[in-house]
């Protein structure tokens, strides 16, 4: 009885850590409408903070809490001012993709300075031992944990809701511009906000650091679970937040008497069952259903330009030439994950939908073609069509869950998918080889080609992606491709001329799949081994950084994206090892500088530019459309 008794209390400890990072985030999401990807950061930079106090400078616990809750929320204040307050009022994917690369950011910087090796931090002299409660003995710190956390979540929901500081953060959020009329300062309280929240992040990671190993990377499996919970509990809920942190906490720690593995997987699980059964959470939070679709700045005009046919004689002349200039291997590597990023940007550009969990179809077919090849000999081809289809089979499954969801509630589910796939997948170590990884695929001989040569394969793959960048091009061009487009653009005029607006994103979301998981393996046969990092959720965020660096909606921009970010981490490697930090910086700088990416920024300025009168006959047809990514009347007459 007190082993289950402790299993719980345990539980009730990590609800209350996730509780408090829930509260930040939907703080921040609540008064900003920003969805920061770089609180797990934020967690960990507390822990460490709290950390070096007490085991470099001999400072206690209590100093520790107080100044990792200052300084990270300082640093968070920092950055709002800074970086994300030039993003206010633009998509909400471009304040995700900025936080993810400020999140890498500040990893690979703790890294550098800290190191990846966990050191042990003691718990205060007064908090030291166990208590006894009767019915079990349970450690002072544990409990000590559970009643701040509770204390913090009480105090932060009473100030918010029952106070006039409260009343007046809640007007900055809803009208902002009605407060500056009364001489409210709005900039202040959007920085004060940050900081609190960030703050609570910082102290999270404090509270967190004599109960887990420190290290730089332990904000990434806890920002999995906060976006877990935050949106089962409803985005921007206070309540919501507190509550479903506890009752995550309590349902792992239950799961975990169970089956220990699944107590992290189960977190998804509720978030998922809670979603299916209340769409927009278990408490009323931000109404987000009347945000806009995801958008891209790319214009008609400009659109044009890639569909055309010279554009993609170019494109392929550049792919034949490739393996030439370059080691062939990596060459292949920039096709694949090109198609991958491709595929990522059929939903994104044309279907206004941010999906983060497509390494979830990327990396099932190629673990679906890797097991088959070398744990049931099937041939190479037999394996590779296999995977594609069962890989495209579950995202039809999902997609049909998946596609009533939109804005910021369809990328945390595609994002928690992942994480699931994750799971599964690292539990079955005899098939799948584990965090090992599985080895032994042999390229043979196809038709007479020695697959084995590098750049003979790369020609092989060259021809698959080639053959799906064409199928691609025919679909835009088709009336399913303008519904689409137009359905991003005015769902409502869609819907009233006979369209079915949720049909339509179900294929986009399946068409999606079957890209990324054609590309997924033939990644496998190219390296010739599968690990997990091919499913884990750095592998979803790079076609996302890969799309928006080359051009989101230019066809051809993901391959160029997916080209400069691994020449660059070739080169790295070689240098240096701190391959996270340029990554992040070329994320910021995408974010910040370059919305319409390498190739869009190129064709804007040779382009859209062009007075009219200018323009050769075949282009200036498409001066008088309006500058959006596609006229909604076009899409209705298809």
């Amino acid at each position: 009885m007190s082993y289950y008794a402790i299993l719980l209390f345990n539980g009730l400890v990590t609800g209350g850590v996730l509780a408090l990072m829930s509260l930040g985030m939907s703080i921040i999401f609540g008064m900003m409408r920003v969805v920061n990807f770089m609180h797990g950061s934020m967690f960990m930079l507390g822990a460490v903070t709290a950390l070096v106090l007490g085991s470099q400078f001999g400072l206690s616990l209590w100093v520790g809490f107080l100044v990792s809750a200052v300084f990270v929320g300082t640093t968070g204040i920092v950055l709002e001012r800074l970086l994300i307050r030039r993003l206010y009022g633009l998509d909400l994917a471009y304040v995700l993709i900025l936080t993810f690369g400020l999140s890498l950011i500040m990893q690979d910087v703790v890294r550098i300075f800290y190191g990846v090796t966990s050191a042990p931090y003691l718990v205060p002299d007064l908090l030291k031992g166990a208590v006894n409660l009767g019915f079990v003995s349970y450690p002072k710190y544990r409990l000590f944990v559970v009643i701040v956390s509770i204390g913090l979540c009480f105090g932060t929901w009473f100030a918010l809701e029952r106070t006039r500081l409260g009343a007046l953060i809640r007007a900055a959020s809803e009208r902002p511009d009605l407060l500056k009329c009364f001489g409210g300062n709005v900039p202040l309280l959007i920085s004060g906000t940050f900081f609190f929240a960030s703050a609570l992040a910082g102290l999270a990671g404090a509270l967190s650091a004599p109960l887990r190993n420190v290290s730089p990377f332990m904000g990434e499996e806890m920002i999995n679970f906060v976006f877990a919970v935050v949106v089962a509990g409803g985005m921007g809920s206070i309540a919501g937040s507190v509550v479903m942190g506890f009752a995550s906490g309590l349902v792992s720690a239950i799961a975990a008497i169970f089956y220990a593995p699944a107590s992290t997987a189960v977190i998804y699980i509720l978030m998922l069952v809670v979603l299916l059964v209340r769409p927009g959470g278990i408490f009323q939070g931000i109404d987000i259903s009347h945000f806009a679709l995801h958008y891209t700045p790319m214009t008609e005009r400009a659109r044009q330009v890639f569909l055309s046919r010279p554009a993609a004689l170019v494109a392929l002349a550049a792919a034949l030439l490739l393996p030439w200039v370059i080691y062939p291997v990596l060459a292949t590597d920039i096709i694949l994950w090109g198609l991958f990023a491709l595929g990522f940007d059929l939903l994104f550009a044309f279907g206004g939908l941010l999906s983060f969990g497509q390494a979830a179809y990327w990396g099932t077919s190629a673990y679906v073609t890797g097991i088959l090849m070398v744990k049931l000999g099937v041939p190479m081809l037999l394996s590779v069509l296999t995977g594609v289809a069962a890989s495209t089979a579950v995202s039809l499954l999902f997609g049909l869950v998946v596609a009533r969801k939109k804005g910021i509630y369809f990328s945390m589910i595609t994002f928690a998918f992942a994480s699931i796939v994750y799971f599964i997948i690292n539990q079955f170590p005899d098939f799948t080889g584990g965090e090992d990884g599985l080895h032994g695929l042999v390229r043979p001989t196809l038709l007479g080609l020695d697959l084995g040569d590098d750049r003979v394969f790369y020609y092989v793959s060259l021809g698959a992606v080639a053959l799906v960048v064409y199928a691609i091009l025919r679909l835009l061009k088709s009336p399913y491709g303008l519904a689409l487009l137009g359905a991003r653009e005015n769902e409502q005029r869609l819907m009233s001329i006979g369209y079915n607006v949720y049909s339509l994103r179900v294929k986009a979301y399946v068409f999606s799949a079957l890209v990324c998981s054609i590309g997924g393996a033939f990644y496998a046969l190219n390296h010739q081994f599968v690990t997990l990092e091919m499913v884990s959720w750095r592998a979803s965020g790079e076609p996302v950084m890969m799309t928006l660096l080359g051009g989101a909606g230019t066809i051809f921009g993901p391959f160029v994206g997916s080209g400069v970010v691994l020449m660059m981490r070739s080169t790295l490697s070689s240098i240096t090892d701190s391959g996270s930090l340029f990554l992040g910086i070329l994320f910021v700088t995408i974010v910040l500088l370059f919305r319409r990416g390498i190739l869009g920024e190129i064709v804007h300025y040779s382009v859209d530019r062009v007075p009219p009168a200018e323009m050769s006959g075949s282009d200036r047809r498409y001066a008088s459309k309006p500058d959006r990514v596609v006229a909604t009347g076009d899409a209705a007459d298809a």
